[in-house]
């Protein structure tokens, strides 16, 4: 389980981000019914524009608990590797579920991207899990599928 910044890495790339927006929210009700907060208790919203190399890749938008957020505030968010601040503080995640559809490119998303309306995009919907099995990620990221893919190594 590897972040956007790790995966392109490994691809001998450069990543880095533009930040649309960081804000501590307690009306995003279905990211707080996935993080399993209670109501009235805020979470953090990122969203970001991935790169790699000067190449935008991706729209992310990403909620954490409270807790959590008050540690990435803290960073620069257009280079911070959430994942590696995270480690630091001694916050590790076990394990994910992820859902992949393919969706169409609004004019919003196209924009950001440098890419036509209506164009493919990859959505990943992933929901992280720490230590102790508490979600403590929920994340959508839409990807240009001319610039992205995913690989699954499959075993029987």
């Amino acid at each position: 389980m590897r972040g956007f910044a790790e995966e392109v890495v490994k691809r001998g790339q450069t990543p880095h981000s533009k930040l649309l927006r960081a804000e501590f929210r307690e009306d995003l009700y279905h990211e707080n019914d996935m993080l399993k907060v209670t109501e009235g208790e805020q979470i953090i919203l990122v969203e970001r524009i991935r790169f790699a190399d000067e190449v935008p890749i991706a729209l992310e938008r990403t909620c954490w608990p409270k807790e959590i957020g008050d540690i990435l505030i803290q960073c620069d968010l257009n280079q911070a590797k959430y994942y590696e601040v995270l480690e630091q503080q001694n916050y590790y995640l076990k394990k994910a579920n992820e859902r992949i559809t393919a969706i169409k490119a609004t004019i919003h998303e196209a924009d950001s991207l440098g890419i036509r309306p209506g164009e493919a995009l990859l959505e990943m919907i992933r929901l992280s899990r720490g230590l102790n099995d508490h979600p403590i990620e929920y994340t959508k990221t839409k990807y240009r599928s001319d610039q992205y893919h995913y690989n699954i190594e499959l075993e029987r």
